[in-house]
């Protein structure tokens, strides 16, 4: 068997860490140009820095919009709701102040209409001294003839009224006088053995008043 001797070029060793193919080959540097350049370096570093930055403000940015979102959705939310309740609580207490002011109305009207009524009624008093006779007379009108009755009468109104119910009565009648001083004058109180009638003016203005303004007894 012969032997072949080897030769140095077969022992050639390639340096895979720094072999390099057509996309990985380092660019051609300038002559004179340093294989590691730290200002590149360092403007690269800020480049992205500054990115990263503006990333990071962008996205507290939209969670802090988003966030302020919420919380003003749930304030609004909040003063929308109180405002439906003060609303709620405005018209009920418009209806029941218009229910208080519609009963009240009436009742000024009623107290109106008879303060003119007793405007009128007491003209007419001062205007015909025998207003409070023809009162008694009608009263006396409601009794049998032989009963005694009692005639309640202002004192102001006692003489006249008297005089002129004993001339038209010519003694048919037992009649009891009182000047009463409880009976506002242009009134009268008739009292017989069972039955009273009351011809009080300020009485028969009082019952009109509570008809008028719809006011129970």
């Amino acid at each position: 068997m012969n032997a072949t001797p080897w030769s140095l070029d077969e022992f050639v060793a390639h340096d895979v860490f720094f072999a390099s193919s057509p996309e990985s080959a380092a660019a051609p540097r300038e002559p004179g140009q340093p294989a590691f350049d730290p200002a590149a370096l360092e403007a690269e570093f800020e480049m992205r820095l500054t990115a990263e930055r503006a990333r990071i403000e962008a996205d507290a940015y939209a969670r802090g919009r988003a966030d302020g979102e919420r919380a003003a959705r749930a304030g609004l939310e909040q003063s929308l709701h109180a405002a439906l309740s003060t609303l709620a609580h405005a018209a009920q207490s418009v209806q029941i102040h218009e229910a208080r002011w519609l009963g009240n109305l009436e009742e000024n009207l009623a107290a109106l209409s008879v303060s003119v009524a007793r405007h009128i009624v007491q003209r007419e008093i001062d205007a015909d001294p025998t207003f409070v006779a023809t009162l008694v007379s009608r009263a006396l009108a409601q009794y049998p003839v032989d009963e005694e009755i009692t005639v309640r009468v202002s004192p102001e109104d006692l003489a006249t009224c008297r005089a002129v119910i004993d001339a038209d009565n010519g003694g048919a009648r037992t009649l009891r006088w009182i000047g009463d001083p409880t009976i506002q004058r242009g009134g009268c109180l008739t009292e017989g053995r069972e039955r009273i009638i009351d011809g009080r003016v300020d009485t028969a203005l009082e019952r009109t008043y509570r008809t008028i303004a719809q006011i129970q007894a």
